[in-house]
């Protein structure tokens, strides 16, 4: 039988949250959604991950209060040796910044980028990676 997946979000916009949830209940996929409107929260938890499982895949938004996207693939990058498995990472942001896209393309952790508001399409992308 196949393992159930868990998914991070990893988003401060409780609406973004609320919409994945939905948009994966709509595609029928038997995944469940980890939400964490901090990316100090989900490092945290992926630190512990010892008694868990390792979520298959990180749907991450670029702009958090704090520590950004890109703060949180500095801190995933040091606790990432610990980690049993490769989690892919989809950078998720309402921003079209052509240098945000570029950097995204520069970074081996972020699989695809992503624009908000998710359609089918985009959902499409994060299926690939489940």
């Amino acid at each position: 039988m196949a393992q159930h997946k868990v998914v991070y979000v990893i988003d401060d916009d409780e609406i973004f949250h609320f919409i994945v949830k939905k948009m994966f209940g709509l595609q029928g996929w038997d995944v469940s959604v980890n939400s964490f409107l901090s990316a100090e929260d989900a490092i945290e938890d992926l630190n512990d991950f010892a008694a868990r499982r390792l979520p298959c895949l990180i749907i991450l938004d670029m702009n958090m209060q704090r520590m950004n996207g890109w703060d949180f693939i500095e801190a995933f990058r040091k606790l990432k040796t610990k980690l049993t498995q490769d989690v892919p990472i989809i950078m998720c942001s309402s921003s079209m910044n052509i240098q945000d896209m570029e950097k995204v393309e520069r970074t081996p952790e972020l699989m695809a980028y992503i624009t908000k508001p998710l359609d089918k399409h985009k959902m499409k992308v994060i299926e690939e990676y489940l």
